[in-house]
């Protein structure tokens, strides 16, 4: 699918939180406003907080005059959520700064996270990178993110700057669009894309390293969450991510050694016919592949994996859902309401929301109980009962 689908994708999807919010029926999350996504699955409450993080020795490749910056999120088992307010869903910093000032909570669209609640500190957690698809923002990861963090999890998910759209938001309100929008994406574009976002990766773990050892990486050096540096397990780290988001997962987990398993939801592996390193080289590290009905419309998606299946030597699993589309991986399908499915259907397919929703969390989170707590009897470890659910390979 190219740049212009995903964009279309995503304004379709934020455009309808307002909607979301106001829909009859919608579960109330308190006097704020409404959550738009199925309850995190997992015993443990969630927190989260953004992180302003700028990478001082790497010139932006888009920007060569500014030194290259990120906004993250963080999702982390959480403790006394009670005394904090759910997070938007669709604003990581405006609305926040606005509710400050104002001294009142705006409605809206909300997440399940608490916004800036302690860390619960009793033990560390895996930390997992999550990256969008192209053009793609960070918080169509959300639900997600909030799921592993329920189930003990510390989730990181990263905006791509000049990439991710429709646009990026920075401390202050400060919005910063995508660098090209090309038709398609020709190859030149994706590789200069996939390239700044395998380097933000590796930035990313090089700050949660420094947040770990007790420094501040945030640029503004707002106040984190309590004990938040202290929960970080880097000895066990996975990616997963969606589309151009899973090639990247799979290519960073070959790149840099810190990244143990990866997971691709719905994504070649590869740019076009140039495929990636983890294709030609090979990955030694887990890698489990979901995909959808849609998979043969995802640039060179099935060559790819082909290829990537005949030179990966390590541990490897690819699974189809039937009756689902490109962006049932995301948050997408939570967001349009059931009188607008219809005409989104380009974007998401004919499988629930919420199974679709709970099979995804379930994989996903199998695979890093599986390959980052060790876990030995997942449902990947167990022949499929799903109906929905097919193996490939």
């Amino acid at each position: 699918m190219g740049e212009t689908v995903f964009r279309r994708a995503l304004v379709v999807s934020l455009s309808v939180c307002a909607l979301v919010a106001t829909s009859a029926g919608a579960a109330d999350a308190g006097p704020g406003g409404v959550a738009v996504l199925p309850s995190p699955s997992g015993a443990l409450p969630v927190g989260t907080t953004t992180l302003h993080l700028i990478d001082g020795a790497r010139p932006d490749p888009f920007q060569p005059d500014r030194s290259r910056e990120l906004m993250v999120s963080v999702f982390y088992p959480a403790t006394d959520v009670d005394r904090y307010p759910r997070a938007h869903y669709a604003s990581t910093e405006l609305i926040p700064g606005l509710e400050q000032k104002l001294g009142i909570e705006l409605p809206g669209a909300l997440a399940h996270a608490r916004r800036g609640a302690p860390a619960q500190a009793a033990g560390t957690y895996p930390v997992v990178l999550y990256t969008p698809g192209g053009g793609v923002s960070r918080i169509l990861g959300t639900g997600l993110a909030e799921d592993l963090a329920s189930r003990g999890y510390v989730v990181v998910t990263v905006d791509h700057t000049y990439e991710s759209g429709p646009a990026v938001e920075f401390p202050g309100g400060r919005i910063v669009r995508p660098a090209a929008a090309p038709n398609g994406f020709d190859t030149a574009i994706r590789e200069k894309y996939v390239a700044a976002r395998l380097l933000d990766l590796r930035f990313v773990l090089d700050s949660l390293a420094g947040l770990a050892a007790g420094t501040n990486p945030d640029a503004e050096s707002d106040a984190l969450p309590t004990d938040l540096g202290r929960v970080l397990d880097l000895d066990r780290v996975g990616a997963v991510g969606h589309s151009s988001g899973g090639y990247t997962a799979v290519e960073a987990m070959h790149e840099d050694r810190r990244i143990d398993a990866a997971v691709d939801l719905d994504g070649q592996i590869g740019v076009d016919e140039a495929f990636g390193r983890a294709v030609t080289e090979g990955v030694d590290r887990p890698t489990l592949v979901l995909t959808s009905s849609q998979i043969e419309q995802v640039g060179d998606a099935n060559p790819s994996l082909d290829a990537f299946w005949q030179r990966a030597t390590g541990w490897k699993r690819h699974l189809a859902i039937a009756d689902s589309a490109h962006y049932d991986f995301t948050d997408m399908p939570s967001l349009v309401p059931a009188v607008a499915r219809p005409a989104a259907s380009t974007y998401i397919g004919a499988i629930d929301p919420d199974r679709m929703a709970t099979l995804v969390r379930g994989y996903v989170a199998a695979m890093f109980d599986k390959f980052l707590r060790g876990q030995a009897d997942t449902v990947l470890d167990r022949p499929v009962t799903e109906p929905e659910v097919t193996t490939i390979r």
